[in-house]
């Protein structure tokens, strides 16, 4: 059965926090120093209005927020999806669908500070390593993606 994708609510923000909790604590990555800082579970009240929510027979199994930073470029800020349905193309779906909506809102550029567990999960959809970023839990890989020129979740081919 496929996930159906719809814009977060207010109503879904505690599942969200959950499933970043649930989703960062699993990866094995930054464990101790993520149990010690419960505060980075937090989702921002205004951040769900930029959020996508993925459900699988009623229940929010994923989200992603993408953050516009200027008029053409835009943060993604989170894609969390529960472990249990991991694997099963939930958080592409969700990426694909909100570069789409970014795209048609005008963004061109795209970009992404990510731990090493998702870095090839975000290649896999476009995104090119640009440099690396210190977060609270130490350096992390920074990704791009133009978005301007490229079929959403495609990787751009030119010739040349």
């Amino acid at each position: 059965m496929q996930p159906t994708i719809r814009r977060a609510t207010a109503a879904d923000h505690e599942r969200l926090e959950a499933l970043q909790r649930l989703a960062s604590l699993a990866t094995g990555e930054h464990h101790q120093e993520l149990l010690d800082n419960p505060a980075v579970f937090g989702i921002a009240a205004e951040n769900i209005a930029h959020s996508l929510v993925a459900e699988l027979d009623g229940e929010v199994v994923g989200f992603c927020t993408v953050l516009p930073t200027s008029a053409d470029v835009a943060e993604v800020d989170a894609v969390f999806i529960d472990p249990k349905t991991w694997r099963r193309g939930i958080g592409r779906m969700l990426l694909i669908e909100a570069e789409r909506r970014a795209a048609q809102s005008g963004i061109r550029t795209l970009g992404v500070t990510s731990g090493g567990h998702a870095v090839s999960f975000y290649q896999a959809l476009g995104f090119r390593l640009s440099g690396t970023e210190m977060t609270d839990f130490g350096p992390a890989d920074r990704l791009t993606k133009d978005i301007g020129e490229t079929n959403p979740g495609q990787v751009a081919h030119r010739a040349g």
